[in-house]
């Protein structure tokens, strides 16, 4: 893999100091690394290990320079074959945020502070996978940023064992005691603390020195004064060593006989505690944030609270008088960091991400509607699990499939578009792309293709968005040009993900009842009496409420349940509650007894029942793509659209139509007002068919009787 990494300058910091050790790691695993920064001392280590860098303004904060900045970028990683895009810092974050979307690679983000909660900090969120260096920082970006759980990753910073070698010191034999504080001059790192602690030691008449390695930032040249100024006033100014800047904190421990971390502010970790740990050198620090995970209090080192300079104070007395607390300190450090801390352990972790990010893309594909639609697209679902076989999948569909689409054992999560009464579609879309955005995808496959679902993707800031190009195609990033001939719905969905580089994986429907559902189903069909002896077929006469043309006439239902009841066979007609006016008008007119099923089961309760049906008759709707799901013959009446593009792809279905001079007219008017293209169907069409699909043992003869042909 080709990593690129972002950090705003290359200068001597943990930070730094951390893309160093994890760039050594990942070359010597034979990876390819690119570091873009503004320069530094670091940048000439770097380029010795053999990665590569790019000097780029990354560091400065004006809006001009970072836009100005994407392109050059972007130039950087097509140019060189990055593959995973990866920040540290805020203002990089930016740049390769927008630089990783135009060039379509995954963006990875390593949050090393609490950051605040401003808009400013809101790009540490956006990665694909968010790094954090403890479980402390873990849960406030949890809390305050609303990153998933399942896109954070814990991966503790690792310290290369071979160049901090363990060597307990025995106490000085005469000579003052060293404590160390390792990091740049911040109030956030609790240096008047430790001048305050020392002040106190002094007066104790303790032999101490203080040893301040590290140098203010740029934008506060006055902190050094101000803490010098703070030693004079306490008599201690004598007692303090300024070291400076140092990069070779390994040669700086052993000249240490503690080390002092006596932060005010939460640390995301604690670089210096577990180098400290690893050399041998005992530790006190704050109890606060990352370092009391990371120090066992009595058992690794010892915890204080944050800025109290007495109990600091105490602490190191109790170090410098108790040897063998010192060494039971030192020595249960360095196992632990041996165990958890090591750097082998770090760059495992990141280049699990990174793999993780170029072989599992995040995908989310989009079916709003309808409940039959979902049944035909779960071929094409099918076939991108197979291609992602291990890849996060959410699908996006309308509140009334929530509960099909979470039966669906290819995909992991289902987000609901819900427009509810009095709402706004735009405030459901917008509460759609928020939780889409959260996702963090790589991919959307949009299998609805329509505007809003093409916006609402486009809205979401998905790199790579694939649909046909249709009604606002624009906002696709890969347009597929719509089919010239026309083809069944799977076939359709199948020719958008060839050009997704997705195969196909077979044209079978599927639903999935549990064994409760088809006990539910075995109920039901006790309590009618239907006897699984004989043969059942199934009706089902409505359809959708909207499309009232796709309809055959109640009184050619009727007809046809007596003419299969006459003929020895079972019927069963199916609806909803919202059909029952519709069921109750085929019933009024039939003179056998057909079993109703009208709103008394869930959608896998029907799928169970029609299970048991040896043939099922029904419009083009819904039921019709279910039966073929459960492997049931289907009769399906076709009228005002066309069979060629809207019928299952499946030898189960058989299609009864009648060809007309204004079909398929795909209107739920009927324009003639004759109705021609249902009328013309027959009883004697579909019975006949029923029969040559029934099992040729079974008891069902063929009864003369008059057609009912002219029926209305």
């Amino acid at each position: 893999m080709h990593i690129l990494q972002l950090i705003p300058s290359l200068d001597v910091g943990g930070v730094e100091r951390g893309v160093l050790d994890l760039t050594k790691g990942l070359l010597a695993r034979g990876h390819r690394v690119t570091v873009v920064s503004a320069g530094g001392a670091l940048v000439e280590p770097l380029t010795r290990l053999g990665a590569i860098h790019h000097t780029l303004p990354v560091h400065r904060k004006s809006p001009w320079s970072m836009w100005r900045t994407v392109p050059a970028l972007c130039r950087v990683i097509e140019g060189t074959g990055i593959e995973v895009v990866h920040a540290r810092s805020r203002v990089p974050a930016w740049i390769g945020y927008v630089a990783s979307r135009r060039t379509r690679r995954p963006f990875v983000t390593t949050c090393h502070g609490f950051y605040a909660p401003h808009p400013a900090s809101r790009v540490m969120a956006w990665g694909r996978i968010v790094v954090v260096p403890s479980h402390a920082l873990g849960r406030y970006v949890i809390d305050q940023f609303h990153v998933p759980p399942e896109r954070l990753r814990v991966i503790p910073r690792g310290v290369d064992l071979s160049e901090f070698q363990f060597a307990h010191k025995p106490p000085p034999a005469d000579g003052p005691w060293r404590l160390g504080l390792i990091g740049r001059l911040s109030v956030l790192k609790g240096h008047e603390v430790a001048i305050r602690a020392l002040h106190q030691l002094s007066q104790r008449r303790h032999p101490v020195r203080l040893c301040f390695v590290g140098e203010a930032s740029a934008h506060k040249p006055r902190m050094r004064s101000g803490l010098e100024r703070l030693a004079h006033s306490l008599g201690v100014a004598d007692l303090i060593d300024w070291q400076g800047m140092r990069r070779d904190i390994p040669e700086a421990l052993r000249a240490l006989d503690a080390v002092l971390v006596p932060s005010v502010y939460p640390e995301s970790f604690g670089r210096t505690v577990i180098e400290a740990q690893a050399a041998g050198v005992p530790v006190i620090a704050s109890r606060l944030g990352a370092l009391a995970e990371i120090v066992e209090d009595g058992t690794t080192g010892l915890l204080v609270p944050p800025g109290d300079a007495g109990a600091l104070a105490a602490a190191i007395a109790r170090l410098i008088g108790d040897e063998p607390l010192r060494r039971r300190l030192v020595q249960a450090a360095r196992e632990r960091v041996e165990g958890r801390f090591r750097l082998e352990g770090m760059v495992d972790g990141y280049e699990a991400v990174y793999r993780d990010c170029v072989t599992n893309p995040r995908v989310v594909i989009w079916k709003l509607s309808a409940m039959g639609d979902f049944v035909l697209a779960t071929p094409s679902l099918r076939a991108i699990r197979r291609r992602f076989p291990t890849s996060h999948i959410s699908v996006v569909v309308g509140q009334a499939l929530g509960a099909l689409a979470a039966r669906c054992p290819y995909v992991n999560d289902v987000i609901l578009y819900d427009p509810k009464r009095r709402d706004w579609t735009r405030r459901a879309a917008r509460r759609v792309i928020r939780r889409v955005r959260q996702g963090a995808f790589d991919l959307s496959i949009d299998l609805q293709n329509s505007r809003l679902t093409h916006l609402m993707a486009w809205a979401s800031d998905i790199p790579t968005r694939v649909g046909y190009d249709r009604r606002w195609g624009r906002s696709l990033s890969q347009r597929v040009s719509l089919p010239r001939r026309a083809m069944d719905p799977v076939s359709h969905q199948f020719e958008l993900l060839r050009s997704a580089g997705i195969p196909p994986d077979g044209m079978a429907l599927e639903l999935w009842p549990t064994e409760q559902d088809e006990q539910a189903a075995h109920r039901l069909m006790a309590e009618l009496r239907l006897d699984s002896r004989k043969p059942l077929v199934g009706l089902h006469p409505g359809g959708s409420a909207r499309w009232r043309t796709k309809r055959w006439a109640p009184a050619r239902w009727a007809a046809l349940c007596d003419r299969l009841a006459d003929a020895g066979a079972q019927v069963v007609i199916t609806g909803s509650t919202s059909e029952q006016p519709l069921i109750d008008a085929v019933r009024q007119l039939t003179a056998s007894a057909p079993a109703l099923v009208v709103g008394r089961t869930s959608l896998m309760e029907l799928a169970a029942l029609i299970r048991r049906c040896a043939v099922f008759v029904t419009h083009d709707s819904a039921p019709l793509h279910v039966a073929v799901a459960m492997g049931r013959p289907t009769i399906a009446l076709f009228g005002p659209t066309d069979p060629a593009r809207h019928a299952p792809p499946s030898p189960l279905v058989h299609v009864v139509s009648k060809k007309v001079f204004c079909s398929p007219c795909y209107s739920p008017r009927c324009r003639t007002i004759t109705h021609a293209c249902m009328t013309r169907i027959t009883v004697d069409d579909v019975f006949d068919t029923v029969l040559e699909l029934l099992n040729p043992k079974s008891k069902i003869q063929n009864p003369k009787s008059p057609s009912c042909a002219s029926s209305t």
